[in-house]
């Protein structure tokens, strides 16, 4: 087994950690790399898949390069002693950084209730290692960047109470609740295949998954969106900024403003200058790659969504989404 010795984190100086927390497909690629343009952020991804990443010989940085080909990534993984495709489930490691199967069992969520609640610290047994190497990572990029905000867009609401509750002193987390129109949400999920721009500029197209059940992401979309408005409201008000994907990509700059004067940093225009600078985003979609600017329009649904599945939506799902606005 690797052990791993807690990374240090410069004394005294406050971090904060960002987590984008919203159903899949709400766009919260796009907003975490905007968010990243600012001088003092800097942009991890979806980090709970970086095992799953690491694994895969054929995924890309956000950079455009293979991942196993990007500098940043070869000397992070190099710096923590661990190799390309190896696999946790070889047990030639320990740093597994998902904690997501025990907590996802609902015989498991009572023991999530002290943290929602009290912000009690959590402690299982089953996913303490991954708790420490989630911190390990963060600790690690901290240093190796020198930013003073991480930006992870995992989404997973309990996991990011868990990180919370055995934050240190000098790392705070804040939570985006981004949502988006569920039938948007529903349009981009039915999508099967999608487009790469690489670094050489060339497009590449993708195959993605294919027979996607519909009315399951219908379900997961209410499911995910309430219960996060419902926790976040009552417990995590004031840790928690609310937005609209829609609002957000109408006037990027009144947001921006909104999350950086969050986190206290003055707000910098050339964060939408998205296709300046370099960014190593791991997981998430190929915006991470392809997005140069902010379009500022999100109706593809109108002319794209399958009508079927457009009434089905609105019979199951529409009075959550005319709660939420739309």
């Amino acid at each position: 087994m690797l052990i791993l010795e807690r990374i240090p984190l410069i004394k005294n100086i406050l971090k904060i950690i960002i987590i984008i927390l919203g159903s899949a497909r709400s766009g919260s690629t796009l907003l975490a790399k905007t968010i990243g343009g600012h001088s003092a952020c800097f942009t991890l991804g979806e980090i709970n898949r970086f095992n799953q990443e690491i694994n895969n010989p054929k995924t890309h940085c956000g950079c455009g390069k293979k991942l196993n080909k990007c500098d940043f990534w070869i000397h992070t993984l190099k710096e923590l002693n661990i190799d390309f495709g190896t696999s946790v489930k070889d047990n030639t490691h320990d740093f597994n950084v998902g904690i997501f199967k025990q907590i996802t069992k609902i015989s498991k969520f009572w023991m999530l209730i002290p943290t929602i609640l009290f912000g009690k610290k959590y402690k299982n047994s089953d996913i303490e290692n991954e708790i420490k190497n989630t911190f390990i990572l963060y600790q690690k990029i901290f240093n190796k960047t020198g930013s003073k905000v991480l930006i992870d867009s995992t989404k997973g609401l309990f996991r990011g109470l868990i990180l919370q509750s055995r934050s240190p002193e000098n790392i705070q987390f804040k939570f985006i609740q981004l949502i988006r129109d569920g039938r948007g949400v529903l349009n981009s999920e039915m999508k099967t295949s999608y487009v790469i721009r690489h670094n050489d500029g060339i497009y590449r197209e993708y195959k993605g998954r294919i027979n996607k059940n519909y009315k399951r992401t219908i379900n997961s979309w209410i499911y995910v969106n309430l219960r996060n408005f419902v926790i976040l409201k009552l417990f995590r008000n004031q840790d928690t900024l609310n937005i609209k994907y829609e609002n957000f990509t109408e006037n990027p700059e009144k947001y921006l403003k909104q999350i950086y004067s969050k986190i206290n940093l003055e707000y910098e225009v050339s964060a939408l200058n998205l296709d300046e600078g370099i960014n190593h985003i791991l997981g998430g979609n190929a915006s991470r790659m392809n997005a140069k600017k902010i379009n500022r329009r999100d109706d593809a649904w109108v002319n794209k969504l399958d009508k079927n599945m457009l009434k089905t939506f609105n019979i199951r799902a529409g009075w959550f989404n005319k709660l939420m606005g739309y």
